[in-house]
């Protein structure tokens, strides 16, 4: 099982930081190889992404369906509808005492079925690099608000 989790510490106001991740339509154009998205109901969101996998590049297309979330979470599942892709995560943030907030996404998957020999292992870099890059972009913004 591949796992993504990246902290990143950004200056801005909770309640903007808050706002800003409860809002799924600011940041889902961040994700790299971004290709387009659409939001068939409140509760799913379908993300089509380019991914680089070594030596293939392919368009991916998952469905994040919402779990219980909070004004500092976002949880979901993800489910493959172009491959047998599935997976959970979240993005989240904490503060400290000094008030700077800790931007934290974190991402796991997996693939099935008859290429998932081939797959796992790709996604075990992909899958790190995807949260790193996403969730700095994410800061970048959020900073911008």
């Amino acid at each position: 099982m591949a796992t993504g989790l990246y902290r990143e510490n950004i200056q801005i106001e909770k309640a903007k930081l808050q706002a800003f991740i409860k809002n799924k339509e600011q940041w889902a154009v961040l994700i790299p190889g971004y290709l387009h998205h659409e939001f068939p109901n409140e509760q799913n969101m379908i993300w089509v992404f380019k991914g680089d996998f070594g030596i293939i590049q392919k368009a991916v297309k998952v469905n994040l369906k919402d779990k219980e979330s909070n004004p500092n979470q976002v949880m979901f599942d993800l489910v493959g509808l172009s491959d047998p892709i599935n997976g959970d995560g979240y993005i989240e943030i904490t503060q400290d005492q000094n008030g700077t907030c800790q931007l934290i996404g974190n991402l796991t998957m997996k693939a099935s079925g008859f290429l998932a020999g081939m797959m796992n292992p790709v996604l075990e870099k992909f899958v790190p690099q995807l949260v790193e890059q996403l969730v700095q972009e994410m800061a970048v913004k959020a900073r911008m608000l």
